[in-house]
């Protein structure tokens, strides 16, 4: 991947790498229950309602325990997982033996070609240090003509290149002075970076919106600052958290927010 694509890779102490919030392991701590519960709050669910074939096969790459696979089940949609957590899987299989969430790799699956009407994708691509481009292939592999691509990733927001980017660069200076190491958790790509990796890979971009959820409930602040967070409720923010989020959110929704959902169709 070109180093020019991504402003800002991220990284994390090793000791934390496979820790509760890092590489898509945010679940954890979560029942199932309450993971469902949580995409009525999430901006980007109207857009599934909107966009979304009623009668096509859907593929979510990347489901984790499938709290999107079983939301838009219950939705009425015909959704299939894939994760290569195998905790995620399991407690996915012990909610719901039926449910249809497998064990397999979102850069190789064994589905056949233009298999899918959709597929989504959210919070992975980021994730692979060499870059999306081979999930996006294999993606684009897999979907039918003119399907639709839902993903989203982290946003380079104006929050982050003003502050939390400076802080966490600032922190990780300090830790590698005293010994701490150091390895890569995610790219933070800008809305215009990612538009063009999905043009370039084969999509055409439909439309995009913000990724978090709705007040009082937050992603972006409570990820990037945690003494930002409620004590006991997670993803809401204390009162200082509020006010803060409340300034930015007075800005645009994009000031903040902790990633962009890119809807696109596959190119014939």
């Amino acid at each position: 991947m070109r180093e020019s694509v991504a402003l800002y890779k991220m990284y994390h102490p090793v000791a934390e790498v496979e820790a509760a919030e890092t590489h898509g392991q945010c679940w954890h701590g979560e029942t199932i229950d309450e993971g469902i519960d949580l995409c009525r709050y999430q901006l980007i669910e109207p857009l599934f309602r909107e966009y979304l074939p009623k009668k096509g096969r859907i593929l979510e790459a990347g489901c984790g325990p499938g709290r999107w696979v079983f939301y838009l089940r219950r939705l009425g949609y015909d959704v299939t997982g894939i994760d290569l957590a195998v905790d995620a899987i399991a407690a996915a299989k012990k909610y719901d033996p039926t449910v249809p969430v497998l064990s397999a790799d979102v850069l190789h699956t064994n589905f056949p070609d233009k298999h899918f009407d959709a597929v989504i994708s959210l919070g992975v691509v980021e994730h692979f240090e060499e870059g999306p481009q081979r999930a996006f292939e294999e993606a684009r592999r897999i979907l039918k003509d003119g399907g639709f691509y839902f993903v989203t990733v982290p946003l380079q927001n104006l929050n982050r290149l003003l502050i939390a980017n400076p802080l966490k660069e600032l922190k990780r200076w300090h830790q590698k002075r005293k010994g701490v190491g150091y390895a890569f958790e995610e790219y933070r790509y800008t809305r215009r970076e990612f538009r063009n990796l999905l043009h370039e890979a084969g999509f055409e971009i439909i439309r995009e919106t913000p990724d978090d959820y709705k007040s009082s409930k937050n992603i972006g602040h409570y990820v990037d600052f945690p003494f930002l967070r409620h004590s006991s409720k997670k993803w809401e923010l204390n009162p200082a958290g509020k006010i803060v989020g409340s300034i930015f959110r007075s800005l645009t929704p994009w000031a903040a927010c902790a990633g962009v959902m890119c809807i696109s169709r596959k190119k014939v």
